[in-house]
């Protein structure tokens, strides 16, 4: 459900919709039906909320929004755009719901609407956001954050950390995990042999080591074993040139250092403002999980929540992106 004021309902309701989302998947929500019935009344929405039980619960309706409470009560305020501890108290509790359905296989992949990190917080859940409580919530030891767009793919050595920390967690290892969730998943999506472009992490990618020794200590020995056992790699390629190329085709994914210079390049190309609207492609997966999660691109948008303008078009690319991996995943498996 996401937080539950800002525009996550809206979206939902509106991919719900989406002949290009009911022909990926079939639908279920996990969360709150005050939200849903708030925003279907807003959007004027021919839409029947069901309360179910179970995923065994859903019928072939396109006309109905299958809704999974969570166990615990909560008396919802129905407003928009503010941070609330209730609200994060609901979100956090779709998300709990979400993950126990995913790690017991009742759900093939799980999709996240936009939480608000404060309001979580404040109702007692010390997240930094949906990926380190889901990275709890299924046990998982190593993850990694993929953003795509279309065919653009990046993911993140570094995510949710200070600048200064970074270098300091630019290692080896990390770059070998993440690339090699990179490459696994993007064989998932039906790429035999994944192009993987490395990003270095200084100007001009340390400039043999005039700008810095991460390059030369840590990054290209992590490529050159990458190589050895079998993933396509190449890199360190200079930060300021690789995420173009990448864009043009000619990579398959980039393995971006830390957080903005992977999110940076991708929003910049997925990010369309027109007269103040703003049009989000992209999807966030996390990567290294029992589970399939992935997530919308974009934020909670307190400031248009309970306007009817926000565009589903994230969640709905997010929502295929789910079914092609466990499409992937499932053929993986049997075959």
């Amino acid at each position: 459900m996401g937080d539950p004021a800002g525009v996550g309902p809206e979206i939902i309701i509106k991919t719900l919709q989406s002949p290009r989302a009911r022909d990926s998947a079939v639908m279920m929500v996990a969360g709150y039906p005050g939200p849903f019935k708030r925003d279907a009344a807003l959007l004027s929405a021919d839409i029947n909320i069901k309360e179910i039980t179970s995923p065994e619960d859903i019928t072939d309706d396109e006309h109905t929004l299958h809704l999974m409470i969570p166990p615990r009560d909560i008396e919802l305020p129905s407003g928009y755009g503010s941070v609330d501890k209730i609200c994060g108290l609901a979100a956090a509790s779709a998300i709990e719901l979400s993950a126990e359905l995913a790690v017991s296989r009742k759900v093939d992949a799980v999709v996240t609407a936009p939480i608000n990190k404060e309001s979580l917080n404040m109702a007692g859940y010390d997240f930094p956001g949906h990926t380190e409580f889901y990275q709890y919530l299924s046990n998982a030891a190593d993850i990694g954050m993929l953003l795509t767009l279309g065919d653009f793919r990046v993911i993140h050595v570094v995510t949710h950390t200070a600048i200064r920390d970074v270098p300091d967690l630019v290692k080896k290892e990390r770059i070998m995990r993440v690339a090699t969730l990179m490459n696994d998943a993007l064989k998932l999506l039906g790429i035999e042999r994944p192009r993987l472009a490395v990003s270095g992490l200084n100007p001009h990618a340390g400039e043999s080591g005039l700008f810095g020794q991460e390059e030369i200590e840590e990054i290209t020995p992590a490529v050159e074993t990458l190589c050895s056992e079998g993933v396509n790699a190449i890199g360190p390629l200079p930060p300021d040139t690789v995420f173009a190329r990448a864009y043009s085709g000619e990579f398959d994914g980039v393995v971006a250092m830390f957080h903005d210079q992977g999110h940076i390049a991708l929003k910049l190309a997925g990010f369309k403002f027109n007269e103040g609207a703003c049009e989000i492609c992209g999807v966030n997966t996390t990567l290294g999980m029992p589970i399939i999660r992935t997530s919308v691109d974009h934020g909670t948008a307190f400031d248009i929540a309970g306007i009817g303008e926000a565009s589903p078009l994230s969640m709905i690319e997010a929502v295929e992106m789910a079914s092609k991996l466990a499409i992937g995943k499932r053929t993986l498996n049997t075959g």
